[in-house]
């Protein structure tokens, strides 16, 4: 005989520029991280751990980003990094991740600059050597930055 085992269906969450999602960052969740989503599939990681709970989006002392990374966006979408709140951004474009160089290891001589979501050839963006890198991160890639990062982040404790 089967039995049934019952699952809490999540509703999608849609992500909107501007939503902070608090970051589980150990398994007892016991201290959280913070990003911030911008248009399209980017988000930058903000310089904030908080300890034994989630922050309100009041509690929430800056939106300036340590690292704009791409993110495969499961855990936003499926519930398992809780939407904490929307902030929006001051203006249409600063609401996309700033540029940044896309540096392919199989072609180098390729030089493009990933910008408000496209892929633009570095010599008609006009920049490309002085930009950030384009980073492609998934869940376990954005805790992995925090943790690393933690000394330098605001903690705070409940």
């Amino acid at each position: 005989m089967q039995t049934r085992v019952e699952t809490k269906s999540r509703k999608r969450v849609r992500v909107a520029a501007g939503d902070i999602f608090a970051v589980p960052l150990d398994a007892e969740q016991q201290s959280f991280g913070y990003i911030r989503a911008y248009q399209d599939v980017d988000v930058g990681i903000l310089p904030v751990i908080s300890k034994a709970r989630i922050l309100s989006i009041a509690q929430i002392p800056t939106v300036g980003s340590v690292l704009d990374v791409f993110l495969f966006q499961d855990a936003l979408k499926t519930g398992r990094w809780p939407r904490i709140g929307n902030l929006p951004f001051s203006d249409e474009s600063s609401s996309w991740a700033p540029a940044r160089k896309q540096v392919a290891a199989s072609r180098p001589e390729v030089r493009m600059v990933v910008f408000r979501g496209h892929f633009i050839a570095a010599d008609k963006f006009g920049q490309y050597d002085e930009l950030p890198l384009f980073q492609k991160f998934d869940e376990e890639d954005v805790i992995r930055e925090m943790l690393q990062r933690a000394d330098e982040f605001l903690v705070i404790d409940s």
